[in-house]
């Protein structure tokens, strides 16, 4: 993580790090000035405010200028806003680096904050806070701070109070963008294929002209040590109850921060993790667990969270505190503390793979502590804790008598390949195995990991009406026990080492995964093998995994626009295996039996219908050897032969409206589409592209324009045999109607004339962005050479779709928008909120 740091006459600090791996870069502009910075309109969200509004116009350029500008090279941009800072970065091609930096600093330079806009902009602003109100993780989030924290601003949602936002006035937000939007509260960091010297340079040309400002900082309260447990609980409407213990603990440069981090992951971190292992795996009463340490410099929230049956609320609360006292009465094993340290070594290295990654740990440890070596020292300092050193914070700040009991739910608490293409060591070498398992083997020292993903056709075309989602409870039970190890074992085995462990399924195939430094590969292959050839799938354990896959089930109702979605796909695949998802339904869950099961997997996991690929610091012949170890006694088997869907009926407009104890009101646009190996697929791939960035006609005329939305766009999906093709808006349940009329009169001029040259240059350009960033990590290749491999494609698709999209045509795009989005089958779904 070699870099250099400038600073300039204005204050302004540049932090600039070459990584010529791959033709790309992030540039990213900091802003030292987040939610807790807002002073006497601490709780208004002004912060986040600002942020929207930077994209909105400058005086040089207008909102869709900005968008455009950015996708017209290639770039992805985005933001955030955090407790105590602002970031605006663009991912993109390193050859544009400079032109990503004069975008970015006309913006944090010359934002206009224009009124009109900003009136526009709050209304989508409230659109965003009647999302989170309609999450509960969300709301579960805001009550653990609010809990907490009595005067400390950490006690308020980043994106304020509806109350108090609807009081701020232009005036307002540009007096925050006044105060903080000065250089010397910034700094610039870029990582990536660039010069060092031509970019501080650049740096030097586009900002050296920025001001410095008279600044003070901002002082904030001493949050008061806390004095006994608070329990807090809010209603929700939802299917599932969410539980949440939170304590106080120091901030983000306390010497305590590493061992915090480190007990987080010891209770709640994978699925060896100790509330995973006790809530869910011993006791069944959770459906998912997570803990961690995070706030602000100066203090912070250490809080572990369930999500559970509202019937097994309290008693999961009794649980979460019985683990934290045995952590507290004995600390972790040498073994168990082994494994976060692997782990965390682990996470860091997979960050520092992407460009992006790379930029956000300088920025990060330049922000909290003001060195670039902060990656370095953090983990030194993991290196260093000790299983006593655990147990001592655990019982300095998890403490039973200052206890945070939060609940969010029904029931409350009743007690406390073009010429930028990447360039890899070696190319994919493919090999067969006697029994016609497939094995993908490419090279890739840069960095001391490896990834190893294994899949087989099965999913949503292989099941039925009786047996929908059990490719995905059959994955689930594959982790319950071996011949050989046990569901802890299996937990625990890849963690121990730092790596993790995948094993599920989506709407085509099982996919087994492991993710795991240098030197692991071997047990990570065995590790596979055996769940693969040697699962013994206990019954008992059955009537759990359905549990909780109904509960995922119940989860997607309570989202307003998957609930959409899956309406219109219904309706787009009546009849047809698609009109199901991978999830299946509450009643085809019930129903399966082991037997089922056992079933899936003998007819899926045999070697014709399977393909290996591994992708990283591995030596092929040493990995291939390994492979033909571990899976040559897998039965050959048959490749399922999962053909293209009959051509459908043409369908008949329809419009269906669902109602939802909700605020915000969504609508979907449906139509039927083609499958991946269509020839039309990459054209309405990239109608997709051109309609769901922030540059697109949807975004400017329904969400900048009118202010109908807080989010817009569409979303192609393309299966093995079939497809669609999805518009979708949130709005206020007021305008859904002039939405509902806009975007239909969009997609007829869409399907009428297709995309205009810009369009089509700009998704061209943005696709070729986003395929480079998909190739930083050796997941996303190992994922992707066996997922092409699979489906028929050839592991070279990925390698070949540059030249593919290049070659498509106005014609071609013309032609896909007419046969496909025509308004004369136009499947629309409104869901709208219960009438009170």
């Amino acid at each position: 993580m070699r870099a250099q740091v400038r600073t300039l006459s204005s204050g302004l600090e540049v932090i600039v790090r070459e990584d010529q791996q791959h033709p790309l870069v992030s540039v990213q502009i900091w802003i030292k000035a987040g939610s807790l910075h807002e002073e006497k309109w601490t709780g208004a969200g002004l912060a986040h405010c600002v942020e929207h509004m930077l994209f909105k116009g400058t005086w040089k350029r207008t909102a869709v200028e900005i968008s455009q500008g950015i996708q017209n090279l290639g770039g992805y941009v985005n933001a955030y806003t955090t407790f105590n800072r602002t970031v605006y970065w663009i991912d993109g091609l390193a050859e544009h680096a400079e032109g990503y930096l004069e975008i970015l600093a006309d913006m944090v330079k010359n934002s206009r904050i224009d009124a009109a806009e900003l009136a526009k902009e709050q209304d989508v602003i409230r659109r965003e806070m009647a999302m989170g109100n309609d999450d509960p993780n969300s709301e579960l989030q805001h009550l653990v701070q609010a809990t907490s924290f009595r005067q400390h601003p950490l006690r308020h949602p980043i994106i304020g109070h509806r109350e108090v936002f609807d009081q701020v006035t232009r005036d307002d937000v540009a007096g925050f963008v006044t105060r903080h939007y000065v250089p010397n509260n910034c700094f610039v960091v870029i990582a990536g294929a660039v010069d060092s010297e031509a970019t501080f340079a650049a740096v030097e040309r586009l900002l050296g002209d920025w001001k410095r400002a008279a600044y003070e900082p901002v002082m904030l309260p001493q949050e008061p040590r806390q004095i006994g447990a608070r329990v807090m609980h809010k209603d929700f409407a939802t299917e599932l109850t969410h539980v949440a213990l939170g304590w106080q603990i120091p901030g983000e440069g306390h010497a305590d921060k590493a061992a915090l981090d480190v007990l987080a992951f010891l209770l709640g971190s994978g699925r060896s993790s100790r509330m995973y292992q006790e809530l869910r795996e011993k006791k069944s009463i959770a459906h998912s667990v997570w803990a961690g340490a995070w706030g602000s410099q100066e203090c912070g929230v250490f809080n572990t969270e369930v999500e559970c049956d509202p019937k097994d609320a309290e008693v999961c609360r009794e649980a979460m505190q019985g683990v934290v006292k045995q952590m507290q009465i004995k600390g972790p094993s040498k073994a168990e503390l082994a494994k976060a340290v692997r782990a965390t070594l682990s996470g860091q290295l997979r960050t520092l793979a992407t460009t992006k990654g790379q930029a956000a740990s300088l920025g990060h440890g330049w922000l909290n502590v003001g060195s670039l070596d902060y990656a370095q020292h953090y983990l030194r300092a993991i290196r260093t804790l000790t299983p006593e050193m655990i147990r001592s914070v655990a019982q300095r700040y998890l403490l039973d008598e200052i206890c945070n009991v939060v609940s969010v739910g029904p029931v409350p608490m009743t007690k406390v390949a073009e010429s930028s293409s990447v360039s890899r060591k070696d190319a994919v070498q493919r090999f067969e195995l006697k029994n016609g398992l497939t094995l993908l083997v490419q090279e890739n020292p840069r960095l001391p990991l490896v990834s190893i993903r294994a899949g087989f056709l099965a999913g949503v075309p292989a099941e039925t009406e009786t047996n929908a989602g059990v490719t995905q409870v059959s994955a689930s039970m594959l982790l319950k026990g071996t011949k050989t190890r046990s569901a802890a074992q299996i937990a625990e085995e890849m963690e121990n080492r730092g790596g993790s462990l995948h094993c599920a399924s989506d709407a085509h195939r099982f996919v087994f995964g492991t993710d795991v430094v240098r030197g692991d590969e071997m047990d990570g292959l065995a590790l596979i093998a055996d769940l693969i050839q040697n699962a013994t799938l206990p019954a008992a354990q059955l009537i759990e995994v359905k549990k909780h896959q109904i509960a995922n089930i119940l989860e997607e109702k309570e989202d307003p626009l998957t609930v959409a979605m899956r309406c219109a796909r219904s309706q787009i695949f009546a009849g047809e295996s698609f009109a199901r998802t991978a999830l299946g339904t509450e009643a085809s869950v019930k129903s399966l039996k082991v037997e089922t099961c056992r079933t899936m997997l003998k007819q899926s996991l045999v070697g014709s219908n399977g393909v290996i690929s591994i992708v990283g610091d591995v030596k092929t012949a040493e990995i291939r050897k390994q492979v033909v170890a571990s899976f040559g006694k897998l039965p050959r088997g048959e490749k399922r032969d999962i053909a293209p869907l009959a051509a459908p009926k043409k369908l008949k407009p329809s419009i269906q409206t669902l109602n939802m104890e909700k605020e915000q009101a969504v609508l979907v646009i449906g139509f039927r589409g083609v499958g991946l190996h269509h020839a039309d697929s990459k054209a309405l791939m990239l109608i997709d592209e051109a309609c769901s960035d922030m540059g697109s006609r949807l975004f400017n005329r329904i969400r900048e324009e009118l202010g109908l939305a807080y989010y817009v766009g569409a979303q192609q999906f393309s299966a093995l045999g079939a497809g669609a093709f999805y518009f979708y808006v949130g709005t206020d349940p007021l305008k859904i109607d002039l939405a509902q009329e806009e975007m239909l009169r969009l997609i007829e001029e869409l399907a009428k004339d297709g995309l205009t040259a810009d369009e089509l240059q700009r998704a061209k350009t943005s696709w070729r962005s986003s395929w480079l960033r998909a190739q930083q990590g050796n997941a996303g290749l190992a994922d992707s050479y066996s997922w092409n491999e699979l489906n028929g494609n050839g592991y070279t698709h990925f390698e070949r779709l540059p030249a593919m999209i290049t070659a498509i045509t106005d014609k071609d795009i013309r032609r896909a928008a007419k046969t496909y989005l025509s308004k004369a089958r136009a499947i629309v779904v409104r869901v709208m909120p219960k009438a009170k």
